[in-house]
């Protein structure tokens, strides 16, 4: 009796607390905050200040992923010029990668994402062969005429989607001043297309669009079809040449597109700082509700070799170029880290600094090297990858994969000195709360639970947290050796990190 008696009288104090608080935040006042963020039990990982409120020591930090295998190289007759890899889907059992060969769609495979293999899928007939791994129509041609941009390739996430139409290809068909025509195409086994519809997919009326390396998806948080697409954004002064940005556009059916939409950077406007030549945006697998994007930083004009070093470099060149060998080296390019949220027109410009650098040697600092695949995606249990295309035009091109740890592009990082970020108030359903981090061994993290306005809760203080040290990828949080916070979910809160030599990459409220 005496232990029922305590429990009521406790669960009576916490409504009281929360009633309390809900009229103390109910009072709007001069200067008061907005009303709390409803995260949920999604995850959120620190590539922009969506949830930061107060920074005292950390900073967000980009963290570069590392390079592995070469999981594609320039190897069949078929190959023999340009070779370059566009998107990879991962389905839960098989990796599908597509590259252009000779400007031919090319289709690749693996089980693990690191061994691909190129099978004959004996459809498109070439040079009196159809032993080949040449994605086509299920006539046996090629999707779309050599002289237009290779087809983008998208596995359909859809619910309900049909069998038979699981993946999607769409591609420029026509293009003039005025715009660009797509069409659209449908397979049940990615690699032998129909046409969805006699007519055009769509229409973008902005000059430049859909010049290839474009993206398409569907997001189960807008509950709709999102394509992002590059245009030429002219200035408003007399400029005829423009600078490569990014649009979007949105449909509910595959069929019915919204109008062109510009993309901002930041606080630029539709303008980007640099030529944004692929942009390569698509749902984070692990929080749909965010996209991240590796697009091409393109130093249009800009060389790294001086005339000895190229000449020296002695360049094993797959063709021609129009301009003379100048051309392989005038431009140079690195992949960079943009991310933008579900249903929203702003990219965040939170790091400047290149995700993949050229690197050593020259064979990476030519003219469209460096050029990431469309496609983030899970490698194992604590590791992700993304490929990107390596020695561009060269005869020893290549497809290389590039590993970092979940959640783990950027992080909220404190050095040994220490330091501590506060979150906006924010509301959350689930019962506990897990964390994505790394300390160093004389390193630390702590959690603590605040009210609103920034109170400790009682028994949630930074006193009695656990003090984390390791390295973990989905670890929960304990006070007093308790994790259970259902009777805080739905009221607004703010998290407290102190940490020591630390990152913290990402949260959530398990459900």
């Amino acid at each position: 009796m005496h232990r029922f008696i305590v429990s009521k009288v406790f669960t009576v104090c916490w409504c009281v607390f929360f009633w309390a608080l809900s009229v103390e935040i109910g009072a709007p006042r001069a200067g008061e905050l907005e009303a709390p963020l409803e995260i949920g039990s999604q995850r959120e990982i620190f590539v922009d200040r969506y949830l930061i409120d107060q920074l005292d020591g950390c900073h967000l930090q980009l963290h570069r992923p590392q390079p592995a295998e070469i999981v594609l190289r320039h190897d069949r007759p078929w190959e023999k010029r340009l070779h370059y890899a566009l998107n990879v889907h991962y389905d839960g059992q098989r990796y599908r990668m597509y590259y252009s060969a000779n400007n031919l769609l090319c289709y690749a495979e693996s089980w693990d994402g690191i061994h691909f293999i190129k099978p004959q899928l004996g459809l498109v007939e070439l040079d009196g062969s159809r032993e080949n791994n040449l994605v086509g129509t299920t006539g046996g041609q090629p999707i779309v005429d050599q002289t237009m941009p290779l087809p983008e390739v998208f596995l359909d996430r859809r619910p309900g989607v049909s069998a038979e139409e699981r993946f999607k290809a769409y591609s420029l068909i026509h293009e003039d001043r005025s715009g660009a025509t797509m069409g659209g195409w449908v397979s049940k086994n990615g690699w032998s297309y129909r046409a969805v519809q006699q007519q055009p997919l769509l229409q973008a009326d902005v000059r430049g669009a859909y010049d290839g390396w474009d993206t398409m998806f569907w997001s189960e948080v807008e509950n709709c079809y999102v394509t992002y697409f590059r245009y030429r954004y002219f200035k408003p002064v007399a400029d005829d040449v423009g600078i490569r940005a990014v649009a979007r556009m949105t449909s509910k059916d595959f069929f019915h597109w919204s109008r062109v939409t510009p993309m901002h950077f930041d606080d630029r406007g539709p303008e980007p700082p640099h030529h944004i030549y692929n942009n390569q945006t698509e749902p984070y697998f692990r929080a749909p509700h965010i996209y991240l994007a590796t697009p091409a930083r393109l130093m249009e004009g800009r060389r790294a070799l001086t005339g000895k070093q190229a000449e020296a470099a002695n360049f094993d060149l797959t063709h021609e170029f129009p301009g003379g060998r100048d051309d392989l080296y005038r431009d140079i390019a690195d992949t960079v880290l943009f991310s933008t949220r579900a249903a929203t027109t702003r990219y965040d410009l939170t790091f400047k600094e290149a995700l993949v650098r050229p690197g050593l040697g020259s064979q990476n600092w030519v003219n469209r090297s460096n050029f990431s695949v469309r496609g983030i995606v899970p490698t194992g249990d604590r590791e992700m990858s993304i490929y990107v295309n390596r020695h561009a035009q060269q005869k020893s091109c290549h497809v290389q994969r590039y590993r970092i740890r979940l959640d783990g592009f950027a992080s909220l990082h404190a050095p040994f000195a220490g330091g501590e970020m506060i979150t906006k108030p924010l509301t959350f359903a689930g019962k506990a709360l897990e964390l994505n981090y790394a300390t160093s061994a004389a390193g630390s993290l702590r959690v603590e639970i605040q009210d609103a306005v920034g109170n400790p809760l009682p028994g949630y203080g930074l006193g009695d947290s656990e003090n984390f040290v390791g390295d973990n990828v989905e670890r929960v949080v304990h006070w007093n050796n308790k994790s259970d916070l259902q009777t805080l979910a739905g009221h607004p809160i703010r998290l407290r990190f102190v940490l020591q030599d630390a990152d913290l990459y990402a949260l959530r409220f398990r459900p």
